[in-house]
C-alpha cells in the first residue's frame, strides 16, 4: 500500500481513503443462521468488499482490497472471481500477478481457488508462460510429491499446450525414482500415454509394461506399480499378455508363501477369473481363484468382502461358462 493510503489503524473505515464509501456489514439475519468467529479486520475488509462488489468499482485499491480479503480468506471464491474481473479491465501486469500467486500458493498449495486463478492467468499470457509453468510446477511437487493441485495443475498445462511427451516422461520417470510408489507420477504417465494417443502403441506399452515390472520387481508391495501394470493392459486382458503372464507367475513360484503380496495374489487371481471368462481351463482356473481369494481374506483382511464377493462372482461365472459349453 502506497504511503499516502498508510494511517494509525489498519482497519479501512479508520482510513480516509475510503471515507466515500459506505461498509455493508452482515445483518443480524445472517448472523443468526452462519454465526463464525472471525476477527474485526475480517468484518472491516469483508463490509468493504461486499460495498465495491455492488459499487461494481475496479480501481487499483480495490486491488490492495482484495489482496486483505485473500490474506484473511484465501478460499474465496467470489474475492478471486473479482479479482479476475479487475485485473482484465485494468489492463494489469500478470507477470507481476504470478509472482504474487506464487507467494500464495507457497502459503497454501491446496487451495482450489488459487489454481483456479493461475489458470485463468496462464490462459492470458499464454505460450510464454509455459516454461516457468512446468517449473513452478516441478517445484511444488518436489517439495510434496503428492500435491493433487500442481499434478491437475500440469496435466491441464500440457494438454492445453502441447508439451513434449518425452520430456513429460523424463519428468514422471524422475518422480518415480524418487518415490516408485508415488500413485500421482503413475496417474500422470498414463495420462501422456491416453493424451498422445499411445495406448494403443504397442512399442511404447511394451515399454510401460517392462518399467512397471521392473518397480514390482523391485517391491512387489508396491500397489501402485500393479495398479499402472493392471491399466496398461485392461483394454485387451490382463492375460493378453504372454511376458506379464510368465512374469507373475515366475514371482509367485520364486516367492516363499508367507512373503507373497497381496497384490501378486490378486492379480493372479483376477487373471484365473478373466479365463473363467473366456472359457480358458475353466474349471481349474475357477478352482484356483477360489484358493487365492480364500488366501486373500487372511493376508489382506481389510479388503475381506471384497474377495468374498470375487469368490462368489467366480463361481458365477464358470456356472454361465459351463452352461455356454453345454448348449454348444
Amino acid at each position: 500500500m502506497s504511503s499516502e493510503n498508510i494511517s494509525s489503524s489498519p482497519l479501512y473505515k479508520d482510513n480516509s481513503d475510503w471515507s466515500d464509501i459506505t461498509p455493508i456489514y452482515a445483518s443480524k439475519d445472517e448472523d443468526l443462521a452462519v454465526k463464525i468467529a472471525v476477527t474485526e479486520d475480517f468484518i472491516d475488509a469483508f463490509a468493504y468488499f461486499r460495498a465495491v462488489l455492488i459499487k461494481d468499482e475496479k480501481s487499483e485499491r480495490v486491488m490492495r482490497l482484495l489482496e486483505d480479503c485473500i490474506r484473511l480468506n484465501p478460499a474465496n471464491y467470489t474475492v478471486w472471481q473479482y479479482r479476475r474481473a479487475c485485473l482484465t479491465e485494468l489492463g494489469s501486469d500478470l507477470k507481476k500477478e504470478m509472482r504474487y500467486l506464487n507467494d500464495i500458493i507457497q502459503e497454501s498449495s491446496k487451495n482450489y481457488q488459487v489454481w483456479h486463478h493461475r489458470r485463468f492467468i496462464v490462459e492470458k499470457m499464454g505460450e510464454s508462460a509455459v516454461h516457468d509453468e512446468l517449473r513452478f510446477c516441478s517445484e511444488v511437487i518436489r517439495e510434496e510429491e503428492k500435491n493433487y493441485h500442481a499434478w491437475q495443475h500440469r496435466q491441464w498445462v500440457v494438454r492445453t499446450f502441447k508439451v513434449s511427451l518425452d520430456d513429460e516422461l523424463t519428468f514422471a520417470l524422475k518422480m518415480l525414482l524418487i518415490d516408485s510408489r508415488n500413485n500421482s507420477a503413475y496417474n500422470y504417465r498414463y495420462f501422456l500415454l491416453t493424451l498422445y494417443d499411445k495406448t494403443e502403441d504397442a512399442e511404447r506399452i511394451a515399454i510401460e509394461i517392462n518399467l512397471a515390472k521392473e518397480f514390482i520387481q523391485n517391491i512387489p508391495n508396491n500397489e501402485s506399480a500393479w495398479n499402472y501394470l493392471t491399466g496398461l493392459l485392461i483394454t485387451n486382458g490382463i492375460t493378453s499378455n504372454n511376458e506379464v503372464v510368465s512374469f507373475v507367475e515366475d514371482l509367485y513360484e520364486t516367492t516363499p508363501e508367507e512373503k507373497r503380496s497381496p497384490f501378486l495374489l490378486s492379480f493372479i487371481a483376477d487373471m484365473m477369473l478373466e479365463n473363467v471368462e473366456n472359457q480358458k481351463s475353466a474349471e481349474e482356473s475357477a478352482e484356483r481363484a477360489k484358493k487365492l481369494y480364500k488366501d486373500l481374506q487372511s493376508v489382506d483382511p481389510v479388503r475381506v468382502n471384497y474377495y468374498k464377493h470375487q469368490s462368489l462372482l467366480t463361481q458365477t461365472l464358470l456356472i454361465k461358462s459351463q452352461t455356454k459349453v453345454a448348449a454348444k
